[in-house]
This record gives C-alpha cells, structure tokens and sequence, in this order.
C-alpha cells in the first residue's frame, strides 16, 4: 500500500499592520493624565489654582471659549501644568497647535495710542462754536457804543463834574516869618505802614502725571486709562517685557493675569491688589500712587 500524500501546504501571507499614528495629545489630555498618575481630584487643583471646579473641567476638556480672551487659558494652563510636574512650555505647544485656539490680538504700543478721532472732532467743533460766539458778542457790543446817543456821553460828563469837590483853601499862619509845621510832626500825617505780604499758600502738585512701570513674569491682558481718558496700554504683556507709562491721575488699571505682573509706581514698589478666588485685577492709582 502506498500511501499519497497530496495535502498541498498552504503559505500564509499577513498583510502588514496599519501603522496607528495617533494625533498629538490636547493640552488638557496632558493635564488630564498627569493629574491622574499623582492621584489628585478636580477640587484640589481648583483650591491650589483658587479657581472654580467648572474653569478646571472646561481646562482639561479644551473648552477654552468659556475662559475668554486667550490670556486667560495660557495663564491657567501655565499654572495648571506646574502644579502636576508638566513643562509649561510643552503644554501651551499643544494648545497653539489646535485649530480652534482664538487668535492671540497684537499689543497696542503706548507711543501710538491717541483718543479716539470722533473725540477730537467734536472737540474742534466746540472751539469753533465757541469762537463764533465770541466774536458776536464783540461786535454787538462795539456797536452799542458807537451807536450810544451823545446826550448821554454829556450827562455822564457833567455828572461827573458836578461830583468833583473843590479842594479845601488852607489857613495861612498868622505870622508869614514861623515855618510851617514839619509833616512829620502834624498828627495824622504819619506815613502808612507798609503792608505785610501775604502768606504764600503751597500750590498742590494734582497736576503732575504718575508713573507706573509693569513687569511681567507671564502673558497677561493689560487696560490703563488715565483720567483724560486717554488710553495708555492696551493689548498683552509678553513674558520678560517691562513697560514705563505715564498719565494724569487717578489710573484705571485692568491686569488679566495679576499674579505674573509686578509693579512700581512713582518708583516704588506696589503690590497688585487682589481679590480671593480671581486672577483678574481691577483698581486705581491715585495721585499720591496708592493703590485703590
């Protein structure tokens, strides 16, 4: 018996695998992570950042349209990514290269800020009707006297003499040869005392413009208006930038970010008041640079 044996081998041929290229990680998958691998819920980041729980969630599901202008996220993303041991400087790579990242508005320089044009229109508009005004006045005036009646020019004239006094004649002494008194020896005749300047009062310097210079440690959003409301800064702060602006007080100030701002004014250093909770700031600085 032979015995055949046909069964023909079978080869197998595996198609190769698809290669599996996963898309870079969000920012807040980064966050997400890390917060997670230390162990660490939700409510204590949001106490170490003093933040609400809601600013936290929406950080690490890239809500970022809830926390507004796009300072707002870097800074929290910033602070976010310390606190779990994650370069700041990776996480915020991440979160520019998302598409529906807002686009960061260029910083106004201070040297080109000037009020708005409708202002100074309006301004010119004034002076003008101003000037008419004042000159119409004039005119009406000039002609009032060159058109006043002569009959009153000579009763004010007359009026006028009728008023003049005639000068008292003086008694002539008895004997022609005995001098006259001295002036210093009639009674009444002392000359007056002078007079004793008055006091000078110090003059306030309200008017002189306080200086302020910010430096900043992070991006932050930045609003001065003095109180000519003219509009000193306006747009971001960039990290390691120190700007020195001046205005007429008080000065309404808006830090995005206070916690990354250090400030001088009138050079000396002043705290960036607060608020528990919030990393936005909005106070005054007065003419003697406090801080309201």
């Amino acid at each position: 018996m032979s015995m055949e044996t046909g069964g023909a081998a079978q080869e197998l041929n595996p198609e190769p695998a698809a290669s599996n290229q996963s898309a870079p990680l969000t920012p807040g998958e980064l966050l997400r992570t890390a917060r997670a691998e230390r162990n660490v819920s939700v409510q204590q980041i949001a106490d170490d950042m003093h933040l609400d729980v809601p600013v936290v969630e929406a950080l690490e599901s890239n809500n970022f349209a809830l926390l507004g202008p796009p300072v707002y996220s870097r800074g929290h993303l910033r602070k976010y990514a310390a606190l779990v041991g994650l370069s700041p400087d990776v996480v915020i790579s991440h979160y520019e290269m998302m598409n529906d990242v807002p686009i960061v508005p260029e910083p106004v320089p201070v040297s080109v800020t000037a009020p708005p044009p409708e202002r100074r229109s309006q301004r010119v508009s004034l002076l003008v009707v101003a000037g008419i005004v004042v000159v119409v006045a004039g005119l009406s005036i000039v002609g009032w006297l060159a058109n006043r009646p002569a009959s009153e020019s000579s009763r004010a004239s007359e009026s006028q003499a009728v008023n003049v006094a005639p000068a008292p004649e003086q008694d002539l002494p008895d004997d022609p040869g005995e001098p006259p008194p001295a002036e210093a020896e009639v009674e009444g005749n002392a000359p007056p005392a002078a007079a004793a300047p008055a006091a000078e009062t110090p003059v306030a310097n309200a008017g002189n413009d306080v200086t302020m210079r910010l430096r900043f440690l992070e991006p932050s959003w930045v609003e001065i208006y003095d109180a000519t409301e003219r509009r000193l800064m306006f747009g971001i702060g960039q990290a390691g930038q120190t700007s020195t602006l001046a205005g007429k007080p008080p000065l309404r100030v808006t830090l995005g970010l206070a916690s990354a701002v250090s400030m001088e004014v009138n050079d000396r250093s002043v705290p960036v008041p607060r608020r528990a909770g919030k990393d936005a700031a909005r106070f005054t600085v007065a003419a003697d640079g406090s801080v309201r």
